[in-house]
């Protein structure tokens, strides 16, 4: 999903690929027998990780790239086939507005197994150690890949969300390692393929997969709801009046990733809980989508900190928590 500060940003990379600002043409021609392609990206993919994500692949591919350090936006296009960008985080004022500006707003994203970073339906994100600020000339960097070209089968099956995930993790390994910041390794290979999120019907005694959870009033029904399921590493819920996204009235996020816990903990208290989940700090939050105060639906929902405390208490018996 495109939002207006994504499309600005793409389109002032473009102006800056165009004007020659840094840019870098990988495909040699004019000689019988050019060279071999090694590397795309700031030396990040190989020409394999790069036909991974084509939809019919190429003899040869092409990578316009600004400047790596780069101040604001480090920008990389591939063959209009999808597209890296490096950015700082900005201040995002929850769980679910960082994951909407590192991997793009969408009611329907699922984790990145064993990475800080989501994955929708043509968008993946993922947080890169802090460590690699100063070396890449921006505070709290991730970075982001888009699908450019038509994959809306590969969506379907889910093997789009799979290739941006590979593709994704290992070029921000490799970032990280040549910039000598290196984070942990991802638990789970590359490869692995996310969720792919459909809505389903929300059960009013088990929403979002969580047995006890409650958010409805009395009698209220018709509600749907796009759950990650699986731990609570990188949890997350929306819950709408109707079978669209743009029918998602509430948003629901747990998390336990450190990087994450930390800038957010002290986030606004009435939306926000933290617990300790066999050891580690696990942070719940509740929000709204913007602009939908006068939707219909919204006063079925329970107030707000009866959300809150209902799905940490959800949380707390399923996981095995304590307050903090």
């Amino acid at each position: 999903m495109n939002t207006p500060r994504t499309k600005i940003l793409a389109a002032a990379a473009a102006v800056a690929l165009l004007a020659g600002g840094g840019a870098l043409a990988l495909s040699l021609r004019g000689s019988d027998e050019p060279a071999p392609q090694t590397s795309f990206c700031w030396g990040s993919l190989t020409r394999e990780d790069v036909s991974a994500l084509t939809v019919e692949p190429r003899e040869r591919y092409t990578s316009r790239e600004t400047a790596v350090t780069t101040s604001l936006l480090s920008y990389c296009d591939v063959d209009h086939e999808f597209t890296l960008s490096l950015e700082s985080l900005h201040s995002a004022e929850s769980v679910w507005g960082t994951a909407d500006e590192v991997a793009a707003e969408s009611p329907v994203r699922a984790p990145i197994p064993g990475a800080p970073g989501w994955v929708n339906r043509t968008y993946a994100g993922v947080l890169l150690p802090s460590a690699c600020a100063d070396a890449l000339a921006k505070p709290a960097p991730y970075l982001q890949i888009q699908a450019t070209n038509d994959q809306e089968d590969t969506w379907r099956d889910g093997a789009l969300q799979k290739r941006m995930a590979t593709v994704l993790t290992t070029a921000a390994e490799r970032l990280t390692v040549a910039l000598g910041c290196p984070g942990p390794a991802p638990a789970t290979p590359p490869g692995t393929a996310p969720p792919v999120l459909e809505r389903e019907e929300l059960d009013p005694a088990r929403a979002c997969g969580i047995e006890g959870f409650a958010p409805l009033k009395p009698a209220a029904g018709g509600f749907t709801q796009a759950a990650t399921g699986g731990d609570f590493r990188l949890w997350s819920c929306a819950i709408g009046a109707g079978d669209d996204d743009s029918d998602n009235l509430v948003h629901l996020t747990v998390t336990q990733e450190p990087a994450l816990v930390e800038r957010h903990r002290a986030d606004n208290k009435d939306r926000s809980a933290l617990l300790t989940c066999a050891g580690r700090p696990t942070l719940v939050q509740v929000g709204h989508f913007f602009g939908l105060k006068e939707r219909p639906g919204r006063g079925d929902l329970r107030p707000d900190a009866d959300l809150l405390t209902g799905l940490a208490d959800a949380v707390a018996v399923q996981a095995g928590c304590e307050p903090e």
